[in-house]
């Protein structure tokens, strides 16, 4: 397992990663089957692909990509919130599966906060889906905090809920 040998090293994503960028979020999507309602199907993972080329490239992206033995083991995206001045919205957080339960997602949930907090934001915001049990214990885990009722995202087909971060 390349886990237990190789420490991922992080750098910023380019339009070059998005084809492994669009596969790990696809990886995790699918993930969700195991507590998603029977028979939710994820986004199209071309329609994620598209969607991270068009936003990799805008002003104020900021996408981090974990490596281990050339191989991508996870990544964060955040971008400034559209209708909330000094926010930064993480758009995307993902970590392979082989790489849950290591640290990772921590590790890259402080890189995106500090490097938000480096460059000015009051704080962070980010949605994810309200029946997603681990990954609301890993948010309020790390200082998150749920800010507003749950809400449907018809692109995902699921209820999201919003968490914040002062920084």
């Amino acid at each position: 397992m390349i886990r237990a040998m190789t420490k991922p090293s992080v750098r910023p994503a380019t339009l070059a990663d998005a084809q492994e960028l669009a596969a790990t979020v696809l990886e995790g999507f699918e993930s969700y089957r195991e507590w998603a309602p029977a028979g939710w199907d994820p986004p199209s993972a071309l329609m994620q692909l598209r969607g991270i080329r068009e936003r990799l490239p805008e002003d104020g992206c900021v996408c981090l990509l974990a490596e281990a033995g050339g191989a991508h083991a996870g990544h964060v995206a955040y971008v400034p919130a559209r209708e909330e001045a000094g926010v930064a919205h993480i758009w995307m957080l993902f970590v392979r599966r082989a790489w849950w339960g290591s640290g990772l997602a921590t590790d890259l949930l402080t890189r995106a906060v500090a490097e938000a907090t480096h460059e000015g934001y009051a704080g962070m915001r980010l949605h994810t889906p309200a029946d997603h049990a681990r990954a609301r214990a890993f948010y309020e885990r790390e200082g998150w905090t749920a800010a507003d009722p749950p809400f449907y995202e018809p692109m995902l087909g699921l209820g999201l809920v919003t968490y914040r971060r002062r920084l």
